[in-house]
């Protein structure tokens, strides 16, 4: 009975290794009149091991050909996950399928994305920034929200284990 009941817990803890963010991401956002910026700060972890794939020269910076490759090959690759944002109409979510201005650099042993995305055309809507599968921590505090012209607020959830954040926007 003590194997079964060792064998269950080796199983099951196995699964809860993997239920947790091994990314973590600083995410600012700027709400402007024509779109809305978003600046991913990456951990030092993951900053290292991605300037470690994409920085070819290793010379701590990125340029324009690393920058193009890593927005094609890393980047690009989350449009299947939205970009891990979604847009709330009140009623529906909607994916995030095209985003614009890319720019990558190396700032401080950190990785900084920046990114645009177009502004639905409707009044009163949210953004919503999580991972359903728990590997990339979204974290949005007030102070790295900016509004232009519009009103708007963030609310969050942050636990060990789940990050979910969204952004309240009022034209």
């Amino acid at each position: 009975m003590v194997f079964f009941r060792l064998l269950f817990y080796a199983c099951t803890m196995h699964t809860f290794m993997y239920a947790h963010p091994h990314v973590f991401l600083d995410t600012y956002v700027e709400v402007l009149p024509d779109k809305i910026r978003v600046n991913w700060v990456f951990d030092e972890m993951s900053s290292a091991m991605l300037m470690e794939d994409y920085d070819k020269n290793r010379d701590k910076k990125l340029d324009a050909n690393e920058v193009a490759f890593m927005e094609k090959d890393h980047f690009k690759a989350l449009e299947p996950y939205s970009y891990f944002m979604h847009i709330f109409d009140g009623k529906n979510e909607s994916d995030i399928h095209e985003t614009n201005e890319f720019s990558a650099l190396f700032e401080k042993r950190k990785l900084i994305y920046a990114f645009s995305i177009a502004k639905p055309k409707i009044k009163k809507y949210e953004l919503r920034f999580y991972d359903p599968e728990m590997f990339v921590a979204l974290i949005l505090k007030k102070k790295f929200l900016t509004c232009k012209e519009v009103k708007c607020s963030v609310e969050g959830y942050d636990a060990d284990f789940y990050y979910a954040y969204k952004v309240m926007i009022h034209e």
